[in-house]
């Protein structure tokens, strides 16, 4: 009896029932976020994923292979211009860039946004941006990763090119579980963080 009741009261309200589906991606992402953020030993290091061959380009259009960024532990973060979380998070992501020493870390941008690339170099110049920075096709990037589609979305990459840690939605660096799960990485096969 309710379950027609609450169909009647939707149908009278004029709105189609809505589709699960991007509900049960984004509960999905933030499954997988909570399991890959989870504390684990290096006997478990086998069970984090590396990061896939992504279709990235440099600004001027050019290819681009993260795989210049192997031995460095990586926060990259997918981001559009017209996305207002990711606004807010830049000058975060800038300043966390800037902590770490250049040959141990480094944060990675890649803009999922399409046509005028001067929009971008814009976006990037106002907040004063100078982590690197590719272009990306959303939907591709978001399916090689695995993520629900949509931005922001960002990732710890260890050394060796493995997922360690995922963030969707608007990223909080300085977060002190965060810190700690960064200074761990960066401890874990090279000096410590200073």
């Amino acid at each position: 009896m309710r379950a027609a009741r609450g169909a009647r009261s939707r149908a009278s309200r004029g709105r189609a029932p809505r589709s699960r589906g991007p509900l049960l991606r984004a509960l999905a992402g933030t499954v997988l976020a909570a399991g890959l953020a989870v504390a684990c030993g290096e006997d478990e290091a086998a069970s984090y994923r590396p990061l896939p061959p992504l279709d990235v380009t440099y600004l001027n259009g050019q290819p681009a292979d993260l795989a210049q960024f192997r031995g460095q532990v990586v926060v990259l973060n997918l981001w559009a211009t017209w996305c207002i979380p990711c606004r807010d998070e830049m000058p975060e992501l800038e300043e966390m860039h800037a902590r770490y020493p250049s040959d141990e870390f480094t944060v990675v941008g890649i803009s999922i946004d399409e046509g005028d690339v001067a929009l971008v170099e814009g976006f990037l110049s106002e907040f004063d941006i100078t982590y690197p920075n590719f272009l990306g096709d959303g939907p591709a990037l978001t399916e090689a990763l695995e993520l629900y589609p949509g931005v922001p979305h960002t990732l710890l990459i260890d050394r060796e090119g493995l997922i360690r840690a995922y963030w969707g939605g608007r990223f909080h660096p300085f977060e002190p579980e965060t810190e700690a799960l960064v200074e761990r990485v960066l401890a874990e096969t090279g000096r410590p963080a200073e």
